[in-house]
C-alpha cells in the first residue's frame, strides 16, 4: 500500500459522534445518584418519573441521530473506495465471500 492510509480506514468524527450518541443515555441511567430524589416536582410527579420519561425521549432522538451519523459515513466511506478504484473493491469483496462459510467443493 502506498501513498498512506486510506480515509476509510480510519475513525472519523461521525462515527465518535454516533458512540457518543449511543453511549450518553447508557451513562445517564448509570449515573442513579444524579436523578434519585422526590424533588422538584413537576405537575404533581417526583423529579425521577419525568426525568425517566425525558430520557427516553432523548435516547430515541439520540439513536436517529446515530444512525443518519452512520449512515452519513458509510457514503463517504464507499465513496473513497471507489475512488481507490476497482483493486480495493475487489479486495472487499473476495474478504466477503471467503466469509460467507461455503464449504462445498466442486460447486456442488
Amino acid at each position: 500500500m502506498s501513498g498512506g492510509s486510506t480515509p476509510y480506514k480510519m475513525i472519523s468524527p461521525l462515527r465518535l459522534v454516533a458512540t457518543f450518541c449511543v453511549l450518553a443515555p447508557m451513562v445517564a441511567v448509570i449515573a442513579v445518584p444524579t436523578y434519585n430524589s422526590a424533588t422538584p416536582e413537576l405537575g404533581g410527579f417526583p423529579f425521577y418519573y419525568w426525568y425517566q420519561l425525558l430520557l427516553v425521549v432523548l435516547t430515541g432522538v439520540l439513536m436517529v441521530a446515530a444512525f443518519w451519523a452512520i449512515r452519513i459515513d458509510e457514503g463517504r466511506r464507499r465513496q473513497a473506495r471507489a475512488a481507490d478504484g476497482p483493486s480495493a473493491a475487489g479486495t472487499l469483496a473476495l474478504d466477503q465471500s471467503a466469509d460467507d462459510g461455503d464449504t462445498r467443493e466442486g460447486g456442488a
